[in-house]
């Protein structure tokens, strides 16, 4: 399930210190989206039980990624990765296994 950004709660910090999200007044298991006031998607996230868990990427208003990486009770793990507004790949690191 889709959900836009607009109609997320943030609700309060979690064990590990990040915020949960809710939707409907409960904790949000789904994706989170977010767009720019031209419709481009520039942010999109899963949840799971209000937390964050798993892939977070942000884009650049031109659509184009600009990161995406992976994480789970606040902690990063597999490539981050970075890009440049036109595509290019500028770094990639190896955060470690999943917790």
């Amino acid at each position: 399930m889709n959900v836009n950004f607009e109609n997320i709660e943030i609700a309060n910090v979690d064990a590990g210190g990040g915020l949960t999200y809710h939707y409907d007044g409960l904790p949000f298991t789904g994706t989170i989206v977010e767009y720019n006031n031209n419709g481009v998607l520039i942010g999109e996230f899963i949840t799971k039980n209000g937390s964050k868990e798993g892939r977070i990427a942000l884009y650049y208003n031109n659509a184009q990624i600009m990161d995406e990486h992976f994480g789970k009770d606040n902690r990063l793990y597999g490539i981050y990765k970075e890009w440049d507004e036109n595509g290019n790949l500028l770094s990639e690191v190896d955060c470690g296994p999943q917790p």
